[in-house]
């Protein structure tokens, strides 16, 4: 699946559509985040989901500490 939050785009790949929904809330809050050096936004996330419930995530942002900030707000396990 793929969309967009803002002005981060976002892929989903995973088995259903459950985990898509409980990582809607979180992306959206991602997609308002700025980096504080260099005031972009993340650019594009690609989310890989596990059967157990946890995932990992791809980012392209401008700095670490801006995917060290988005990662925080999704990576707890959905």
């Amino acid at each position: 699946m793929r969309f967009t939050a803002g002005a981060t785009n976002v892929t989903i790949k995973d088995r259903g559509t459950a985990l898509r929904e409980r990582l809607r809330e979180r992306l959206e809050g991602v997609a308002k985040l700025r980096c504080a050096e260099h005031g972009q936004p993340v650019m594009s996330v690609t989310i890989h989901a596990r059967e157990n419930g946890w995932f990992d995530s791809m980012w392209i942002t401008c700095c670490e500490g801006l995917e060290r900030r988005a990662a925080a707000i999704v990576k707890e396990r959905c």
